[in-house]
């Protein structure tokens, strides 16, 4: 065999292990997209199995409570949403989205709960997100305790729209017995004389400007 014989031979043999383990590569890679897509659609199945039973029924409760609210579902191929949305009041003058959502831990294996809120105007501070992880095989119970706990955190976030100077300055009227600012939204007493409305921070200041406009009659 000519030096030139042994070369190709040395030359093939190269090409020959570089192609094996190509092959080789391959195959793992093939198995393990097959794994990941397998859990992928393990994952998919489990969370919208959650938002269904667990999220959005109790979403469904808080809806219940404020009649200006609504609830969407977005999903895309590994992010779930149940998605509560408050429109604009007079008592509640801002727009607010209140998101809780399902993704994917590493690899697949386990699952993170997340809350996003948004208030727009953001005149106040708040508590924007927050998450936990669960292992994928978790039971709903724990999942939705924790829910539960975020709801109860936004209502007390929502609620302080209702008197915070901020977001009720265009509501802002004064007691005409004490002379207290307070929002006509929140105004525990009212009163409707010669075509005015007359508000009041409570019973007592009420009950003297009636009197005192009876004695004046």
């Amino acid at each position: 065999m000519t030096e030139t014989g042994r070369l190709s031979d040395k030359i093939l043999g190269c090409i020959e292990r570089h192609q094996r383990d190509l092959a080789e590569q391959q195959k793992l890679i093939d198995s393990t997209m097959n794994e990941m897509l397998e859990q992928r659609e393990r994952f998919s199945a489990v969370a919208r199995g959650i938002i269904e039973s667990v999220i959005h029924p109790r979403m469904e409760e808080l809806l219940r409570h404020f009649d200006n609210a609504t609830i969407t579902e977005r999903h895309g191929d590994s992010d779930f949403h149940c998605v509560c949305a408050f429109s604009h009041t007079p008592r509640f003058p801002a727009t607010v989205s209140f998101d809780i959502c399902l993704l994917p831990g590493d690899n697949y294996t386990g699952l993170t709960a997340r809350y996003n809120l948004e208030i727009r105007p953001m005149l106040m501070e708040y508590k924007r997100d927050e998450e936990k992880g669960f292992p994928l095989d978790s039971s709903d119970t724990a999942i939705g305790l924790w829910v539960e706990e975020k709801i109860v955190e936004f209502v007390d976030t929502y609620l302080r729209l209702e008197t915070h100077p901020f977001y009720q300055k265009d509501n802002i009227v004064i007691d005409p017995v004490c002379g207290m600012q307070i929002s006509s939204v929140a105004a525990t007493s009212r009163v409707e004389l010669t075509g005015h409305t007359f508000y009041f921070c409570s019973e007592a200041c009420k009950e003297a400007f009636s009197k005192e406009n009876k004695s004046s009659e």
